[in-house]
């Protein structure tokens, strides 16, 4: 990680992409519907055994299988402990009253909803698009009472 952030401050830094304009994102935020998770659903989101990528809300499973592969040097049990972490960070941790809001379940995603009965709805934004054509999306919020945190986590992308 510490190589990639270097790169990036060493790309903006470079004087042809100084003109070129911000990245636009469009946002059609009356059209984004909440989906509170149950608590089952909730607790499946840290689980790391027995994980199947097209199992509705299973976050490790993308979380070590995302679209340009995930590398732990360490393998599996590396991988584990990274996401175990990252959920302790994101609040997930403490699920007895923890809260969490779905944004994108309505979306035609392929990886957490049925297609076919799903398919004629458009996204909130364009950020989704391309993830819709191939890995899927992910636009959660996590409220966690006990810490006092909101966290936010969101993902699409294609190849």
């Amino acid at each position: 990680m510490k190589e990639v952030l270097e790169w990036h401050g060493n790309l903006i830094k470079d004087p042809k992409y100084k003109e070129l304009p911000e990245p636009l994102i469009s946002w059609d935020l009356e059209s984004a519907t909440a989906t509170p998770l149950s608590r089952k659903e909730v607790q499946s989101l840290t689980l790391t055994d027995n994980t199947d990528i097209f199992e509705e809300l299973v976050l490790y499973a993308c979380f070590i299988n995302p679209p340009y592969r995930a590398q732990f040097k360490r393998g599996e049990q590396e991988a584990k402990e990274v996401f175990h972490e990252w959920c302790e960070i994101l609040g997930l941790n403490e699920q007895d009253d923890v809260s969490v809001l779905n944004w994108v379940k309505e979306l035609s995603s392929g990886l957490h909803v049925d297609e076919a009965s799903t398919s004629s709805v458009e996204p909130w934004s364009d950020y989704f698009d391309m993830g819709l054509e191939w890995w899927g999306v992910w636009c959660l919020t996590i409220w966690n009472p006990k810490r006092r945190t909101l966290s936010a986590l969101i993902a699409s992308t294609t190849d």
